[in-house]
């Protein structure tokens, strides 16, 4: 019934899009928002596309709204700004006002929108530029905290700690019975992000801390740091870091490793979001609960929150009041209650939004914080990320002191990135955006050269993998990447199926997807290469109306080899469960697209790949 809904919404918008003033969908344009009168929301993982974006269309059925799915990086923003195409609404997770400098002349300020007037005052503090203005603003928090096995704590007699002496106590205790206290995972780069702020998260919460982090986060230039503070906040994240028996051993433990031995009870504590805690839950037989951060210097705690994601509007929105009341529309609709809980996907969730109220009541552990707003919001520069795991690593392995260690930090932090020299110098330009046939010509581009070049005859691919245009002229390894989704990359996989099997995959892609994702509007049609199809809209949604390749039928009985991504792969075996299907090893869309760029080839042109009749 839920996707019936949503399938007659996307017929009704499609409607009422060719009377309405937000009529701008499916012209051949090279521009994304310019000159564009449909808004484009660009959302960071393709996890928001399957949970937000639908709920958003529900909401707002008679405005044209498209969503594109983004990479976690405000650089791919600064791309499409040199060639003037920045998006409406642009969303990232890892972020600082620092990383964003750039971008700065180009986004609205929220602070004369009553939007501002519904947050938290600690939800924004550290959003102001150096002009006053607040250009971006974080949409919920996710607690990222300490996960703690107290099955095991009860089995040993082991104490919940209350504060950082209890916690090195219960530490001890676990170490001396043979069981590793904290099995963190320090082979990721953000899991050391959060241990320095974590370990000091009283110097990062104290007044000389605030100070630095707001200057931080506006710093045009070099980030300065004040030595007496960081030499503080380094000593602790070394005795943090002796008080929890961590190794050199544990710089290779990536996140997959620490959950397993969390699970089996080899280690007594994990971290994460509550999404994460109510995974192991499942796969264990004990009881769960949630432990703060301490300060090593008092006896405060904190809940150490990570934004779901920051959101920001294009300046242009302003020029024109009714698209920018659909944008703010948008935006009341992702920090209302149940926005909040699709973006931070379930329960758990920190609301910002003081109109509503928090959802952390099934996350047993933070009451005390949670109720006394002694939440941390974290410093997530782009930078910080490798700073700190050289930092870290560097005292896990004894390779560095306390004071090297902070050394090395603010030197990655103020590093000048090395000039990249171009990859590939592109002769054409191809659009992201929706051509006259409702292709994507850009992402069409893309696939049909990964297609080329692993052999394959047929490729099939959600549209949510394809991120950027492509500009004329050169273009550097970093950007490239950008042009599809890294931060929700695909494996690769490769089969030979009939072409009626080729057929039923394209048809069941566009009746269903997977369980939680449709086809509900044109903008999510899917990508396909080296053949063609013929869509009708119907009032259910879409259907498959005729499949050619080589502006043939497609002949049922010969066998097509054909390329796929996570998602068309789960269909086609969903479909045809003995189908022998193939992992391309260590290949994902983001690595072959880079790997064929490299080589200074030209990408394949756009096919005519698919035709929409209503």
């Amino acid at each position: 019934m839920k996707k019936a809904k949503r399938c007659l919404i996307a017929v009704v918008s499609g409607i009422l899009a060719t009377t309405a003033v937000l009529s701008g969908c499916g012209q051949s344009k090279k521009e994304i928002s310019k000159n564009d009168d449909h808004l484009t929301v660009y959302l960071w993982e393709n996890r928001l596309m399957k949970n937000i974006a639908p709920y958003i269309h529900e909401q707002f059925p008679d405005q044209d709204i498209e969503f594109i799915i983004g990479n976690n990086d405000t650089d791919l923003y600064s791309y499409f700004k040199e060639h003037d195409e920045l998006p409406d609404i642009i969303t990232v997770r890892r972020f600082s006002g620092t990383d964003a400098q750039d971008l700065q002349p180009y986004l609205m300020d929220f602070a004369s929108y009553d939007v501002v007037s519904k947050y938290y005052s600690y939800a924004v503090q550290y959003y102001k530029n150096e002009e006053d203005e607040i250009q971006w603003l974080p949409i919920c928090g996710i607690p990222q905290t300490i996960i703690a096995n107290k099955t095991l704590f009860d089995q040993y007699g082991v104490k919940i700690p209350e504060n950082y002496e209890e916690y090195v106590q219960a530490c001890q205790q676990f170490y001396d019975n043979g069981i590793k206290p904290y099995s963190m995972d320090l082979g990721e780069d953000w899991s050391n992000n959060e241990i320095i702020q974590a370990a000091a998260i009283g110097e990062f919460t104290s007044l000389d801390g605030i100070e630095w982090r707001n200057g931080a986060e506006t710093a045009a230039d070099e980030v300065k740091f004040d030595d007496v503070l960081w030499k503080r906040i380094f000593s602790e994240t070394s005795q943090f870091l002796k008080d929890s028996h961590f190794g050199k051993e544990d710089i290779n433990i990536d996140v997959d490793t620490g959950i397993q031995m969390f699970v089996e009870g080899k280690s007594a504590m994990f971290h994460g979001h509550p999404t994460v805690m109510q995974q192991v839950q499942k796969q264990m037989d004990a009881e769960l609960i949630r432990i703060p951060y301490f300060s090593q210097t008092s006896d405060e705690s904190y809940v150490y929150m990570t934004p779901s994601l920051n959101i920001a509007f294009n300046k242009n929105l302003e020029k024109d009041r009714e698209k920018l009341d659909t944008a703010l529309d948008v935006l009341d609709c992702m920090i209302s209650e149940e926005g909040q809980k699709l973006i931070a996907d379930g329960s758990g969730v920190i609301s910002l939004n003081t109109d509503v109220p928090t959802m952390m009541q099934d996350v047993p552990g933070l009451k005390e914080e949670i109720n006394n707003n002694a939440v941390y919001i974290r410093y997530s520069a782009q930078k910080s990320f490798d700073a700190s795991l050289e930092a870290v690593h560097g005292l896990l392995t004894g390779e560095m002191d306390e004071t090297q260690a902070y050394d090395t930090f603010r030197s990655v932090m103020n590093r000048k990135d090395p000039e990249e020299k171009a990859m590939v110098n592109f002769e054409n330009e191809y659009s992201i955006s929706l051509n006259d046939r409702n292709g994507r010509d850009a992402a069409s581009s893309i696939l049909t050269t990964i297609r080329e070049e692993n052999d394959a005859q047929l490729a099939l691919a959600p549209y949510y993998y394809f991120t950027s245009s492509m500009y004329k002229g050169e273009c550097t390894n970093s950007r490239v990447g950008m042009m599809t989704a890294k931060s929700s990359d695909t494996v690769l996989y490769f089969a030979k199926i009939n072409g009626k099997q080729v057929y039923e995959l394209v048809e069941n892609y566009l009746a269903e997807a997977d369980e939680n994702f449709y086809v509900t509007n044109k903008y999510e049609l899917p990508i396909a290469s080296g053949m063609k199809m013929i869509v009708n809209q119907e009032e259910s949604g879409f259907s498959l109306k005729d499949l050619t390749v080589n502006d043939k039928k497609i002949d049922k009985e010969k066998e097509y080899s054909i390329l796929l991504t996570d998602t068309t792969m789960s269909v086609l075996k969903k479909i045809n469960p003995k189908c022998e299907i193939e992992q391309l090893k260590d290949t994902t869309l983001s690595s072959a697209w880079i790997e064929a760029m490299s080589k200074g080839q030209q990408p394949s042109a756009p096919e005519d790949y698919i035709e929409v009749e209503q």
